[in-house]
């Protein structure tokens, strides 16, 4: 029965990391002030807090927001909200390039610190993955590990992206190395290396690593899902189905839950279906 891991990291997670790192090195001042100059004296405060807050809800109105912002001297901060915007909105590849550039080609005086740099990448790597396009996805996480060596989060989307190129081996390879030296690691490096070893045939180490990715968060919905894949590979069919239900009643919405509404069709189609 054939599953994909989810291409896309939870925005929210990524957000909340954005705006703490922008904060570290805003431009809001010099845009509020050139704002009010603009507006012959007239406050209108410009705030990253507040245009990352609207992507969740209303991203074609956050992106609106960035570009006025850009207008009027937002700089970074206003490109980086506008390009996650992009991302919420649909527009992956758009939302991809413009993270690359500003990560990599940033003029003199407004480099990103290193920190800000490599989530920025990470966010390029997801948009990339989310655009179907895994070898960018390699190249944006190969350039954040560059700024912020041993980065986890970055080695964590690097994995999905060779996942993604079919290289469950070199994938394997790496997630074994990292959680070897973190074994507190994100439970989200554990399911990677459990659909590593499911793809690889070791269902045995699959089944312990996802596991323990449930044991640190019971209610992954990317964790049940794996579980289930694996579970049905080993012929527990009511386990499989159980595990699938769960990620429809927590998470019904979800890219997971896409999936396993299929595997369920599939099981229901073809009990005997491997």
């Amino acid at each position: 029965m054939k599953a994909v891991f989810s291409a896309r990291r939870s925005l929210p997670c990524m957000l909340a990391g954005a705006v703490v790192l922008a904060g570290a090195s805003s431009l809001e001042d010099v845009a509020q002030a050139r704002t009010q100059q603009a507006l012959g004296g007239k406050k209108q405060v410009w705030s990253v807090t507040t245009c990352m807050a609207m992507i969740g809800d209303d991203p074609y109105g956050a992106r609106d927001y960035a570009l006025d912002w850009q207008h009027h001297g937002g700089g970074r901060d206003a490109r980086h909200c506008h390009a996650l915007a992009l991302l919420e909105a649909g527009d992956e590849d758009a939302a991809a390039r413009e993270l690359d550039e500003l990560a990599q080609n940033a003029p003199k005086g407004d480099i990103p610190p290193p920190a800000l740099r490599a989530t920025m990448e990470e966010e390029a790597a997801e948009a990339w993955l989310s655009a179907g396009v895994p070898v960018k996805a390699q190249a944006s996480a190969d350039y954040g590990l560059l700024a912020q060596p041993g980065d986890q989060a970055l080695q964590v989307a690097r994995a999905r992206s060779v996942l993604a190129q079919n290289r469950a081996d070199l994938a394997e390879q790496e997630l074994t190395t990292l959680i070897a030296r973190q074994p507190d690691a994100m439970p989200e490096a554990y399911v990677l290396l459990a659909e590593a070893e499911r793809k690889m045939g070791r269902l045995d180490l699959a089944l312990q690593h996802v596991a323990h990715a449930l044991v640190v968060a019971p209610d992954s919905a990317a964790a049940l899902l794996e579980r289930g894949i694996i579970r049905e590979r080993k012929g527990d069919a009511a386990g499989a189905q159980q595990d699938w239900q769960k990620v429809l009643d927590l998470s019904p919405d979800s890219h997971e839950a896409d999936l396993a509404r299929q595997d369920l069709a599939v099981m229901a189609a073809d009990p005997d279906s491997p």
